[in-house]
């Protein structure tokens, strides 16, 4: 189940290291942008789940304090994608 965007917003994120912030936003970034990014998300869990490598995609389970920051970061790209860009950017 995911969070809308709104009821995230208020919530304090834990503190993120720019290496984890990076590594988030580049998972978030590609799940938004994939066709069927929700397969995706559930074949980066069962990975997760056979690495178990926590540390560092841990952001991926539900129940970890990341989590609720990388559903913000899928959602706000899925937003950028979505909105129709002006036309003075499409003509660069």
């Amino acid at each position: 189940m995911e969070t809308s965007a709104a009821a995230m917003d208020h919530r304090a994120a834990p503190s993120l290291s720019a290496e984890e912030k990076r590594r988030i936003e580049r998972v978030a970034r590609c799940v938004a942008r994939d066709r069927d990014g929700d397969l995706t998300e559930k074949l980066l869990l069962r990975l997760l789940s056979i690495t178990r490598n926590g540390r560092r995609w841990g952001f991926l389970a539900p129940d970890h304090p990341l989590h609720p920051y990388y559903l913000q970061q899928k959602v706000s790209e899925r937003c950028r994608i979505l909105r129709p860009r002006p036309a003075a950017a499409a003509d660069r």
